[in-house]
């Protein structure tokens, strides 16, 4: 669990012996995903390349989402998907929404990160949001501007080696090109870091006020996988 650093430094009084307590800001990248049918994620033989693991995103899409903390407190939060009340066409290609619900049990990796990568990854970050929100981005399964891609997107402005979280898509018996997807990116994450993961259960209403309000206020609301028992 990441904790306020201290650090001490003499002062100038005329106490020779008097110290100041300073505090560092703590800063954290926090990568979700809601992927609890891993049976869509398995085997097959793709020509030419052998046997490889396919995400079939028709049996269940999964979700991947992300936030930003400062001092325990999210600064930033974004979770891509299809607009509410999107037709089957809209959530291929539709208007957006930057704050997609979160019904299903998540499985959470918390980073620690320098102060830069935090405004790099946030700046980003808006950007895509603001995007979404104006409609001038569109949610976009075919260019793969998804909830996973897009996440994968601006984290890696601030962690060039995040991992890589690829794999091929199939559905309804044919498998298409590779793509970052929920399952993939999952994967190459808990592989990478298998001690990292919190799991938190189902509450799509909480999510749903952490969203709401993370944006509107950073910084007043508390990172849940700091936690977890309370949740």
């Amino acid at each position: 669990m990441a904790e306020l650093k201290k650090t001490t430094a003499k002062t100038q009084s005329k106490d020779k012996k008097a110290v100041a307590v300073h505090q560092e800001d703590i800063f954290n990248l926090i990568i979700g995903f809601e992927v609890n049918n891993p049976h869509v994620y398995r085997e097959a033989f793709v020509v030419p390349n052998g046997r490889r693991k396919v995400h079939y995103v028709l049996e269940d899409p999964g979700h991947t989402f992300m936030y930003l903390t400062k001092n325990g407190k999210i600064s930033f939060f974004y979770s891509l998907g299809p607009h509410v009340g999107a037709s089957t066409v809209e959530r291929a290609y539709g208007y957006g929404t930057p704050e997609y619900k979160i019904p299903g049990e998540t499985r959470l990796f918390r980073f620690n990160i320098s102060e830069v990568q935090h405004e790099q990854m946030r700046a980003k970050g808006k950007e895509y949001r603001n995007d979404v929100l104006a409609q001038r981005r569109y949610y976009n399964i075919f260019q793969n501007f998804t909830c996973a891609r897009s996440a994968r997107d601006i984290i890696a402005v601030g962690w060039p080696g995040v991992p890589k979280g690829s794999s091929f898509i199939g559905g309804k018996g044919i498998v298409m090109e590779e793509v970052v997807n929920p399952y993939a990116f999952y994967e190459d994450i808990h592989t990478k870091y298998p001690k990292g993961e919190v799991v938190l259960s189902h509450s799509e209403d909480k999510w749903k006020g952490i969203m709401a309000n993370s944006n509107k206020s950073p910084g007043t609301i508390p990172d849940p996988t700091l936690i977890p028992g309370s949740w």
